[in-house]
């Protein structure tokens, strides 16, 4: 019993080992491909069913435009009454109404045949107001592109424990990745802000997409 203690334990003695922890970092361009806008609807009235037709006219012409609800998000109004204070009093003032979708579309056609399916279907006490177009990251395309940078991530790892080796002169290897966080998609450019939407495509900006890890490195010593 001895002996085999004397055996395991000699090699750890004979065996120096180091440790290098980096914090590495790798970056893919990206084209955004999805134009994202958002649309805001609000009536006032003092007859709840008016304002519930209302907005029930523009939730049916988004529906019709998106019948499986893959590029429009949202469509539940919300309603809530108002009050006037006259003479420290509370008067009842009528109700409020308000509706929102979060679009995403392919291009500027899909927004310009929906924006005129709802100016067709919305009612002149309806206030509509829009977010300016942009282009974004759609969620499917930065699955893809983080799952790719995962595994760059791995073969710079790999790289960068053979030049670790060539330079200590040791056996290096990557003993433990730890993905710390995924960068958001950031601009190459500065986007401008706009005053007002437009039929026409915003300018689409590539943007850069990151990923860091925490890298340790076991170097230990090479024998013949």
């Amino acid at each position: 019993m001895k002996k085999w203690i004397a055996i395991a334990v000699l090699p750890v003695l004979a065996c120096a080992q180091m440790t290098i922890t980096v914090t590495e970092r790798v970056e893919r361009v990206v084209t955004p491909d999805v134009l994202h806008g958002s649309m805001n609807f609000e009536e006032q009235n003092k007859h709840s069913q008016t304002i519930q037709a209302d907005l029930s006219a523009i939730t049916a012409a988004v529906k019709r435009f998106d019948p499986e609800a893959k590029i429009c998000r949202g469509g539940g109004y919300y309603l809530s009454p108002q009050y006037s204070y006259k003479e420290q009093k509370r008067e009842f003032a009528g109700y409020v109404g308000s509706l929102n979708f979060e679009c995403e579309f392919k291009g500027i056609e899909g927004y310009n045949t929906l924006s005129s399916a709802i100016d067709k279907a919305i009612a002149p006490s309806v206030r509509k107001s829009q977010s300016p177009l942009e282009w974004r990251i759609g969620k499917a395309q930065e699955s893809d592109v983080q799952n790719a940078l995962r595994l760059e991530m791995l073969r710079t790892a790999k790289n960068q424990s053979q030049r670790f080796s060539h330079e200590t002169g040791m056996a290096c290897e990557a003993g433990n990745v730890n993905f710390t966080g995924e960068g958001r998609p950031m601009p190459l450019l500065a986007k401008g802000v706009a005053m007002s939407v437009s039929t026409e495509s915003p300018i689409r900006n590539d943007e850069v997409s990151a990923l860091e890890a925490t890298v340790t490195y076991i170097c230990s010593n090479r024998f013949p």
